[in-house]
């Protein structure tokens, strides 16, 4: 009988085991994504308030805009494809505990489909990753190019002001 429960607890554990990681991993996702939306917004609201909401039609460059734009677009593919990757690495884990659980109950080939299963939802994760990566890359380039545009705007705004401080130029 004791044989049978430690079976059971062993079953169980190998059942909860991609669960678990498939979890630790989601939430590893969408940390990072959350720290990099904030990282853009603040960018957004500093060049926001350096040029002016009616001046930044001015000063903005409609090629970094289009850049930008495009870098947009290529990384939304990329989180697309990322999310059909980890949504066929969620199901696969899902697969693998039913067959797991299948397989404890005596059923031989449920063990060979939740290895081959696991092996692809593996699979997916690591395609899903590569292409989080890829999507990462991207949004470094435009967080880099908006960070240039934004420090090339003060620069431009610095230069546009009169020197000295604001005591000085109210004694002339």
């Amino acid at each position: 009988m004791s044989a049978q429960i430690n079976d059971g607890l062993s079953v169980l554990a190998a059942m909860a085991t991609p669960a678990v990681l498939l979890l630790a991993n989601a939430m590893l996702i969408l940390s990072t994504n959350q720290r990099l939306q904030t990282i853009l917004d603040r960018v957004r609201e500093v060049e926001l308030s350096i040029a002016g909401v009616d001046a930044i039609r001015e000063i903005t460059d409609l090629s970094l805009l289009n850049e930008l734009l495009l870098g947009h677009a290529r990384r939304a593919k990329a989180a697309h494809r990322a999310l059909l990757c980890l949504y066929g690495s969620a199901g696969s884990l899902v697969i693998v505990v039913v067959c797991l659980g299948l397989a404890s109950l005596g059923l031989r080939a449920a063990l060979v489909v939740a290895l081959v299963v696991a092996f692809l939802g593996c699979a997916f994760l690591l395609c899903g990753a590569i292409l989080l990566i890829s999507e990462t890359w991207i949004g470094i380039r435009a967080t880099d190019q908006r960070f240039s545009a934004v420090m090339s705007l003060c620069e431009e705004l610095s230069r546009d002001r009169p020197r000295g401080s604001a005591s000085e130029r109210e004694s002339t």
